[in-house]
């Protein structure tokens, strides 16, 4: 019997271990080239991973299910697209008492889908004990509802209450979902004891077992609410095709209740229309920000949007500027820890979201690649421009400089999404990010070779910017800031804050080192090693130029001192 033998893979071992598209150039390929290594094919390839059963207890991020569950949102968009159409078809027809005879057959009704998906549903709702769920949810609306408002804090805590008052197999699935993502995500930003519920993984997925019901069963708020929550659980994967299915499908159904036009609010209460709007801005938020980090057009058109944006706090200071006036709504509202400076976050999250969308419109989208150069350097500019002026606005008790010193603890996590979100669209708009493979190459040979790169305009802004983020905060930002403070160091070897900024790069590689263990992705484990070998090219630069700097320093006191004689000499002979 003849052996079977392997395929050829047509991917060199750098491009296959990275996952990307390799070109198949002689003798190297172009991002062997890029990296200055040998074009190679000797690393083993991959074997099939085996079919498991579902299953999130291997990480909270769902990677080893990505297939499962975009296989099962796929086709649960399809549905939702085609339910959609069919309801705009209705709307633009003709009155509804015209077609009396026929509505029967051209209506969807939502009750009918929804006991058609009955099988994906569970069939014991269970949640832990009430006294161990109503401390994290209080939790949940103190120390990140109050900060990002994604429900009304008591129709919250009324649905808690409704949800336990009915047994497992009578529970609302919307509504034990609801409660499902609000313990997830206090697992998520370690609000609680770990130990108090099941974990986030867990929480996330029971609510994406009755994904059908909050889909294609009566579109309430309550359902974008719990899809926007899924989302937010789902951003923080190294696979963002889940996110991005799941938000296009919440945006449509946001639509199709009218979460982006105040007409349909005109007659609810504030209360409720602020609700409303809350919901729909926090959408906007993920939408510009996924669309940024993914490099793919959002969903939600800015035009399209008939919302004014949440008031930003007017600080009105007493003369003794001890303490301010209160404003009348106080929803997103961030407050210094001594209570005597206040800003909206919510407001300055949308504003900054915006920026993200012009981020790629400006320089990723299809339609900027089709300008001329100098229309692109225009657009470049302009997105620049807007971004400053956002920096500009935040109060400075607010920057990644001061946040640490005067906000309280529970609040620095919300400021270094914030300023790591900035930084990320400031080094997006220079070409200095963690993953743009140029710029990270020539870093590497200013290293190696001591061929210096060319740096992006405002440098020193951008080092400083990166310096005080990685006080704050871990991420895609705070490793694009480990990147920036290390090319710094190799550039300017005698800098003044040298010793800080090596003291927080060795922090920042502990934190990647464990990122890796947790994690064992790929992408970590090259950025690791390129960051590691970096730092070590920076370090040995900096101790060569300490020694040259130390022999120029003897020299110079050398001579010093020959003058010195020289003149006593001189002084005597006279």
């Amino acid at each position: 019997m003849m052996e079977s033998t392997p395929a050829t893979r047509k991917s060199c071992d750098l491009c296959y271990r990275r996952k990307m598209k390799c070109d198949g150039q002689k003798p190297r390929c172009s991002h062997c080239i890029t990296y200055e290594i040998d074009c190679t094919f000797t690393a083993p390839s991959r074997a099939p991973a085996p079919k498991k059963r579902r299953s999130y207890a291997k990480g909270e991020d769902g990677v080893s299910n990505a297939l499962g569950r975009l296989g099962r949102l796929e086709s649960l968009v399809q549905q939702v697209t085609e339910r959609l159409d069919i309801v705009e078809k209705k709307n633009e027809a003709e009155p509804l008492v015209q077609h009396e005879e026929t509505g029967a057959n051209t209506t969807v009704r939502p009750s009918k889908i929804a006991r058609s998906n009955d099988n994906n549903s569970p069939k014991s709702m269970v949640l832990p004990p009430l006294e161990q769920v109503l401390p994290v949810v209080q939790a949940f609306l103190q120390d990140f509802n109050s900060v990002l408002p994604l429900f009304h804090a008591d129709t919250l805590l009324q649905l808690v209450h409704d949800c336990y008052s009915v047994g497992p197999l009578q529970r609302d699935p919307v509504v034990w979902a609801a409660v499902n993502v609000v313990l997830a995500l206090a697992q998520r930003h370690n609000l609680v004891a770990h130990h108090d519920v099941p974990s986030s993984a867990t929480c996330l997925s029971r609510a994406e077992s009755v994904l059908s019901r909050l889909v294609l069963g009566d579109i309430q708020l309550l359902n974008i609410q719990v899809l926007v929550g899924m989302v937010m659980l789902l951003q923080a994967s190294l696979d963002l095709k889940p996110a991005l299915i799941l938000l296009a499908t919440t945006i449509r159904l946001a639509h199709a209740i009218g979460l982006h036009d105040r007409a349909y609010s005109a007659h609810l209460d504030s209360l409720h229309a602020r609700q409303r709007a809350c919901v729909f801005w926090l959408a906007y938020i993920l939408d510009k920000d996924l669309s940024m980090r993914s490099k793919q057009p959002s969903i939600q058109i800015d035009d399209d949007i008939n919302l004014e944006l949440p008031s930003p706090t007017v600080l009105q200071y007493t003369e003794d500027r001890s303490t301010i006036n209160d404003t009348d709504d106080a929803t997103g509202v961030i407050t210094t820890a001594d209570g005597t400076v206040k800003m909206n976050y919510l407001t300055a999250r949308i504003q900054l979201a915006a920026v993200e969308g012009g981020v790629h419109d400006y320089i990723f989208s299809t339609r900027s690649q089709k300008r001329s150069p100098e229309e692109r350097s225009h657009a470049l500019q302009s997105v620049a421009c807007a971004l400053e002026q956002w920096k500009a606005s935040i109060p400075s008790e607010f920057r990644a400089s001061a946040g640490s010193r005067r906000v309280a603890p529970g609040m620095l996590r919300f400021l270094g999404v914030l300023h790591s979100t900035s930084l990320a669209c400031t080094t997006l708009i220079n070409q200095a990010h963690a993953w743009n493979a140029e710029w990270i190459a020539s870093i590497r040979r200013y290293g190696a070779h001591g061929i210096e790169p060319l740096l992006p305009p405002k440098w020193e802004v951008l080092v400083v910017e990166a310096r005080d983020l990685l006080v704050l905060t871990t991420g895609c930002s705070y490793m694009t800031a480990m990147v920036l403070l290390t090319a710094n160091s190799m550039h300017k070897p005698r800098h003044g804050d040298l010793f800080l900024d090596s003291h927080l790069v060795d922090i920042g590689l502990q934190t990647i080192d464990k990122m890796v263990k947790e994690t064992e992705s790929e992408t970590l484990q090259s950025f690791q090693a390129t960051c590691t070998e970096l730092h070590q090219r920076t370090q040995q630069r900096c101790a060569e130029a300490a020694i040259m700097a130390n022999n120029l320093d003897f020299s110079s006191r050398v001579v010093d001192t020959q003058h010195g004689i020289e003149g006593i000499d001189h002084d005597i002979h006279f």
